[in-house]
């Protein structure tokens, strides 16, 4: 079913998910380096956040990931 508005061009939606990707990856590095490597710097409450901001930060990665694969299935590119 084609909800007019929704659809997305693969090549936007590729795009997108590159650009996503980059982003988790990189929020999720910073969170590695700061509940790690500052852990006696900063709050543990912030500690703990930093641990399930990975927990999260690692799913949406994935996700990312996916929609990359589905993009470049649908345009005819080599996934793998």
């Amino acid at each position: 079913m084609h909800v007019k508005g929704i659809y997305m061009s693969p090549e936007s939606t590729l795009r997108i998910a590159n650009f996503a990707l980059l982003l988790f990856f990189l929020a999720f590095c910073v969170s590695v380096v700061l509940a790690y490597g500052f852990e006696s710097q900063i709050p543990m409450i912030v500690v703990a956040l930093l641990h399930v901001a990975q927990l999260v930060l690692a799913g949406l990665v994935k996700v990312a990931y996916v929609v990359r694969l589905v993009s470049q299935k649908q345009l005819g590119m080599e996934v793998c």
